[in-house]
Parts: C-alpha cells; sequence; structure tokens
C-alpha cells in the first residue's frame, strides 16, 4: 500500500501540471456559475435561527418599483473542497478514458462506414474508406469549429446542429452495415452504439472547456431540461434573447429577479389583506414558502424586507435626484431662452438706433444744403451791396442776379426737403390707411363666410324638411291606397318640387310615371300643379291624416 501511494503521489507530482496547462481551474463538488455574487449586506443568521423581523418600512416610491439586484444566484458558501490529487486523478482518468473511447469509436465507424460505403452505399473500394473518415471527421470538425467561434466570441448555432444532424447519420451509417435495420435490430444497435459514444465523449469535453473557460457558448444556449419542465416562460426568455440580443444567464438572471420582486408585492399585499403588521413573526413566517418557488433559502427569505427597504430607498434617493436635476434643465432652458429674447432685443434696439442715426444724417445734410445755399446768397448779396455803392455798373446788376438766382435755388432746396418729408409722412398715413382697410376687408370676408355657412345651413335643414315631408307623403299614399292615377300625380309633384326653379318637360315626367303620351304627361302636370296649390305635401285632400305613435 505505502508503495502504491508512494507512486500515485510520484504520478500526481509528474503531472499535477496538466489540469493548469488545459486552462483548467480548481473544480469543486458544486457547479459555480461564471457570474460573481455581491455579498449580503447583513450575516446571514446562523442555520436553523429564525432572522429577526425588520424593523424598516419601506415608503411608498413616486416611481416605479424595480427588480432587486441584489438577490444571490450562486450556490450556498462554504461547500467542501474536493483535495487536489483527487481532481488530477479524475482529469487523468477522464482524458485518457475518453481518448481510448473515441480511438475505440473512430476504428469501429473506419472500419464499419469503409465496408458499408462500398457495399451498402455504392462507393468504390478506392473511395469508401474516404467516405469513412470524411463522416467521423465532420463530425468533429463542426465541434471544434463551434468551439472555436466561441472562444472569438462569433457563436454559430448552425455548426452544433450540423454536428448533431453528422452524428445521426453516423449512427444510421453504422446500424446499416451489416443489413436492414429492421430486421437487425441487435447488430444495428451494437454498430451504432460506438458513435453515440464518440460524440458524447467530445461533446463532454467542449462543456468542460467551454464552461472553465467562461465562454458564451455556454450560456447563449436554453437547456433543454427548461423547456421541459417551464416551457412557457422559457419562450418568453427565448423571445428576448433573440429580439434583445442578451445572453442566456443574463435573462435568466432579470427574470428571477422580476418574479421574486412580483412575488413581494404580492406578500405585501396578502399580508394587508390578513390584516397582519409587516415585520411581525406570523408575517415574516408567509415569506419562505412563499419564495420556496424561486429557489431561495429560508434565511434569504427572511431577509428580503430589509432588501426590499434599502432598494425602496435607493430608488427614492435617485428618482428625488432625477427631478432636481430634471429642475435644473428646466431653469437652465429658461435662462438660455432669456438670454435670446435679450439678444433680439438688443439687436432690434441697434437697428432701430442705425435707422434714426440714417434719417437724422439725411435731415442734417439738406439742413446744411439749405445753410449753405442761404450763406452764399447772404454774402453775394453782400458783395452785390458793396458794388452797387461803389458804382452802378453792369457787373453790379450780374451780382444782383447771381444773388437772386442763388436765392431761389435755396428756397427750392427747402421746398423739396419739405415736400420729402411731406411725402414721408404720407407714406406712414397711406400705409396704417391700407392696415386698416385690409383688415376690415378681412373682417367683410369672415362676415361674408359666416353669412354663406349659415344660409347653407338653413338650406341644408330646408331640403332635410323637405324629404322628410316627402318621405311622410310616401308613407300616407301607401296607406291610403291611392289609385294608380293618384300615385303618379304625386310623383309627378315631387318631381316639380325637387326640380324647384328648373322647367321640367313633359317627356321627363312621362318617362317618371311610365306613360307614352306627352298630353297624359301634361294632364297629371295640370292634376300635380293644383295639389301643390292645395298645400302638397304638408297637406293631401285625398289621404286622411295619419296619427304617429
Amino acid at each position: 500500500m505505502a508503495s502504491a501511494r508512494g507512486g500515485f503521489g510520484y504520478f500526481a507530482d509528474r503531472f499535477g501540471h496538466l489540469p493548469e496547462f488545459f486552462g483548467w481551474r480548481e473544480m469543486t463538488t458544486t457547479i459555480e456559475l461564471p457570474a460573481t455574487v455581491p455579498a449580503p449586506l447583513e450575516p446571514p443568521p446562523a442555520a436553523g435561527a429564525r432572522g429577526r423581523p425588520s424593523a424598516t418600512r419601506p415608503e411608498p416610491s413616486p416611481t416605479p418599483a424595480e427588480p432587486s439586484d441584489t438577490f444571490p444566484d450562486g450556490p450556498p458558501a462554504g461547500s467542501a473542497e474536493v483535495p487536489r490529487k483527487v481532481k488530477v486523478a479524475l482529469g487523468i482518468a477522464a482524458i485518457v478514458g475518453g481518448t481510448v473511447m473515441g480511438a475505440i469509436g473512430f476504428y469501429l465507424s473506419f472500419g464499419n462506414l469503409s465496408q458499408a460505403g462500398h457495399t451498402v452505399f455504392g462507393f468504390s473500394e478506392a473511395d469508401a474508406p474516404f467516405f469513412a473518415v470524411g463522416v467521423d471527421v465532420a463530425i468533429v470538425t463542426c465541434l471544434v469549429l463551434d468551439l472555436f467561434m466561441a472562444t472569438i466570441r462569433t457563436s454559430w448555432p448552425l455548426l452544433r446542429l450540423l454536428a448533431h444532424v453528422m452524428t445521426l447519420a453516423s449512427v444510421y451509417f453504422n446500424a446499416a452495415a451489416h443489413g436492414a435495420i429492421t430486421e437487425n435490430w441487435d447488430k444495428a444497435l451494437s454498430h451504432g452504439l460506438m458513435p453515440i459514444l464518440f460524440v458524447i465523449g467530445v461533446e463532454a469535453g467542449r462543456r468542460i472547456l467551454v464552461h472553465q473557460a467562461a465562454l458564451p457558448a455556454d450560456h447563449d444556449v436554453i437547456p433543454a431540461h427548461r423547456w421541459v419542465l417551464a416551457g412557457r416562460t422559457t419562450w418568453r426568455i427565448f423571445k428576448v434573447m433573440k429580439l434583445w440580443d442578451i445572453g442566456y444567464n443574463e435573462v435568466v438572471t432579470r427574470e428571477r429577479q422580476r418574479a421574486i420582486f412580483n412575488a413581494w408585492n404580492e406578500y405585501k399585499a396578502e399580508v394587508a389583506k390578513a390584516g397582519l403588521e409587516e415585520g411581525s413573526e406570523a408575517a415574516l413566517a408567509r415569506l419562505p414558502k412563499k419564495l420556496e418557488p424561486f429557489g431561495l433559502t429560508v434565511d434569504e427569505a427572511l431577509a428580503l424586507p430589509d432588501r426590499m427597504a434599502r432598494q425602496e430607498l435607493r430608488r427614492k434617493q435617485e428618482a428625488d435626484k432625477r427631478a432636481r436635476e430634471l429642475e435644473l434643465e428646466k431653469e437652465r432652458a429658461e435662462h438660455e431662452a432669456e438670454k435670446e429674447r435679450l439678444a433680439h432685443r438688443k439687436e432690434m434696439a441697434a437697428l432701430t438706433a442705425d435707422l434714426t442715426a440714417t434719417e437724422g444724417v439725411a435731415g442734417a445734410q439738406a439742413r446744411g444744403a439749405v445753410a449753405e445755399a442761404e450763406a452764399k446768397a447772404e454774402a453775394q448779396a453782400r458783395a452785390a451791396s458793396s458794388l452797387s455803392e461803389a458804382m452802378e455798373s453792369r457787373e453790379a446788376a450780374e451780382a444782383r442776379k447771381r444773388a437772386a438766382e442763388a436765392t431761389a435755388k435755396a428756397r427750392e432746396a427747402e421746398q423739396r426737403a419739405a415736400e420729402a418729408e411731406a411725402a414721408k409722412v404720407a407714406a406712414l398715413a397711406k400705409a396704417k390707411t391700407d392696415q386698416a382697410k385690409v383688415r376690415e376687408a378681412e373682417q367683410r370676408v369672415a362676415e361674408a363666410d359666416a353669412k354663406a355657412a349659415e344660409a347653407q345651413k338653413q338650406a341644408a335643414e330646408a331640403r332635410e324638411a323637405t324629404a322628410r315631408l316627402l318621405r311622410r307623403a310616401v308613407e300616407a299614399e301607401d296607406f291610403a291606397n291611392l289609385t294608380q292615377r293618384q300615385r303618379r300625380v304625386r310623383i309627378t309633384a315631387r318631381m316639380l318640387l325637387a326640380a324647384g326653379e328648373r322647367e321640367v318637360t313633359n317627356e321627363e315626367i312621362a318617362a317618371a310615371i311610365g306613360v307614352k303620351s306627352p298630353g297624359t304627361a301634361s294632364e297629371h302636370r295640370t292634376e300635380a300643379v293644383a295639389l301643390i296649390k292645395g298645400g302638397y305635401p304638408q297637406y293631401d285632400p285625398e289621404v286622411p291624416p295619419r296619427t304617429e305613435a
């Protein structure tokens, strides 16, 4: 025994690096999820002890509640570790056994498919071995490609489906290698067993690598047992995964949190309906059974009220924070709008000042021209006076003439300036008058539209009243059992009433009442006119009045 233990220790020390070489991690007897679970806010109570009642009362939140993200999803801590030597021995045994099983399965499958390819499926002796290799290698290649694409985060489920289809094909080819399957069940099962074992070994190795490396392919495939146990919720999970491109584990976590949150709301409603106080012993005693379908332990269920209260407080704080931020954004928007209004007012004031300055410059130029002309005229007048005092000559006369002309030009400039100012005032007055006329015209158009609408309404009411009277007249005629001629006379009367001012010809009357002679139609017209003058359709002397119920 000592020698055996020493040999095993040497074997473990010699090959103990194989798990690290293949990327394996330390394994325990429990399955560990790759996602980390946040530690509970408070230490759980001791095993077998009832947690203390929660003294926290959740306050109502102004915002819709969200599922809590603090529910533990992993296994309970403290599970026993498997010794390293045992894990190494199990790993080596799995590798050796899987290799031997794969080699035997491949060898037997190769022999069966080579023989069946030539004798059953019609391949030549030279091509039959390639057929056998192609079927088995296709299975391994599809699985390896699927694993490789998962490592680079580009999973393609079609590869695994193709691998499983090729597996079924390999089983069928091996089972059919020695005759019809229905006639040789024992041979079919024995020859189809090894391909199944071979593929199972490859799939097991793939699952180990995917799990240890936490590859996406391990989390984006819904397990088959979930479709059987909870088909309806599994379809909802599948729909969310495909519509929003979310991994399986994340969707399951969300659904579990949402289910626990809904159960918590149902629990609060049941407690309130039963008249129990939240946090009391009787109320808390309902929680473990209520949350049992969701995988929560007793301690986790009893700690749920405190967790939900903290989540409620956090949501309320976040809602208050969002409200403050929204109020701040509104104030900033109002401030920016006020800045834009002030900038617009400033721009309008600058434009008004520029216009005023332009008008002032034009007026100043006109006044300057007048003053300059007056100054020149006055100077010329003084010069002319001095010359007249010195001598009365032709030059003095010409100077007086030029002075008169300058004075006339100055007066003409003043007149043009006055005319320009008057034209400006007249243009402003005309613009105001035009605006008043436009408003008056719009008001008249609106009044005309209103009168036209009222007239149309009254015409429609009159037409409706006439139609109602005609319907009543027809009903009365039917009730009175009138003769054929009396009915034709009333049809003619209704035609004349419906035509209004338009002239109805005898041909039209004849076509309407079904007679051929225009003279007969004229007689009917005469009787119809007399009937209308007698008050038809309000009053018909030949039809007794009907009392409406």
